[in-house]
């Protein structure tokens, strides 16, 4: 019984301090542990956020460049546009000028080859007549 009462004497020891009620600066020293562990877990965060931040940062002075360099192009596309419009429409005369020339020499050449062909079958004939006329002399002295 001896044992049993000196267990329960030391068990009752070790379990006084239990029942203890937390002061105010315990709780303040807990808030602080406590502050100081999510200050060092918030720190490297903040450090990153940061980083990300420049690089957005950086970002959008590329996209800002990048826009530019589009709004250029848009303008030099556009003004070669223009340029084209007057290709074009030179290629359009250019093609027409080489029809002409291309097609106007074949179509005088067959007008004078049937009026060519018309003479020589007016000279024909003319030459039977006159052949006509000269046995008609021949055969009428």
């Amino acid at each position: 019984m001896k044992n049993v009462l000196l267990l329960s004497i030391l068990l009752c020891a070790i379990a006084g301090p239990a029942f203890g009620e937390l002061t105010l600066e315990d709780l303040d020293k807990i808030r602080l542990i406590i502050k100081e562990e999510i200050e060092d877990e918030v720190n490297p965060i903040r450090g990153e956020i940061s980083s990300i931040k420049e690089d957005v940062a950086s970002l959008e002075e590329s996209v800002v460049s990048i826009e530019k360099s589009v709004a250029s192009l848009n303008v030099n596309v556009a003004s070669l546009s223009g340029r084209m419009d007057g290709v074009e429409k030179q290629i359009t005369w250019l093609m027409a000028i080489i029809i002409v020339a291309v097609g106007i020499p074949p179509v005088i050449v067959a007008w004078r080859s049937r009026k060519d062909r018309e003479q020589d079958k007016r000279i024909e004939e003319l030459a039977r007549e006159i052949e006509a006329l000269k046995q008609q002399r021949i055969v009428n002295p």
